[in-house]
C-alpha cells in the first residue's frame, strides 16, 4: 500500500474510498488503548486532587468534599498530596480495565459487522432463481 499524497484530490476515487473503509474498520490495539486510558484516568484524578489541595478551602470547611467521597470506593484515597498518588494508581487500574473492555468491544463489533457484510456480499453473488 502506498502512502497517499497530502492533497486528497490527487488520490484516485476508488483508492480514497478504500482508505476511508480501512480507517473506519481499523482494529484497536487493546494494550495500547488500555495504557492510554490508564494514563488519562490516572492523570485526571491526580491533577484534580492536587488542584483541590493547592486551592484549599475556607477555615472549617473540608477540602473537596465531593471528590473525597471516592474514599468510599478507593481505600486509602483522600484529598491530599499522598491521596493523589494513591488515587492515581486506582484510576490507572480502572482506566486500563475500561480501556481493555472498550477496545475489545470495538474490535468484536467491527469483526461481526465485517462478517455480516461478507456474508451478504457472498449471498448477493448467487442468483436466487
Amino acid at each position: 500500500m502506498t502512502i497517499p499524497p497530502d492533497d486528497p484530490s490527487l488520490v484516485p476515487l476508488d483508492e480514497r474510498s478504500r482508505l476511508i473503509i480501512v480507517w473506519a474498520f481499523a482494529r484497536l490495539d487493546v494494550l495500547a488503548f488500555a495504557m492510554a486510558s490508564a494514563c488519562i484516568f490516572s492523570f485526571g484524578l491526580f491533577a484534580l486532587t492536587l488542584l483541590l489541595v493547592v486551592k484549599g478551602a475556607p477555615p472549617g470547611m473540608p477540602i473537596g468534599p465531593h471528590l473525597g467521597e471516592l474514599a468510599g470506593y478507593l481505600p486509602g484515597y483522600s484529598v491530599s498530596a499522598s491521596g493523589a498518588l494513591i488515587g492515581a494508581a486506582y484510576a490507572a487500574l480502572i482506566g486500563a480495565t475500561l480501556g481493555v473492555l472498550l477496545a475489545m468491544t470495538w474490535n468484536l463489533v467491527h469483526a461481526l459487522l465485517l462478517a455480516l457484510i461478507r456474508v451478504r456480499a457472498t449471498l448477493a453473488a448467487y442468483p436466487m432463481d
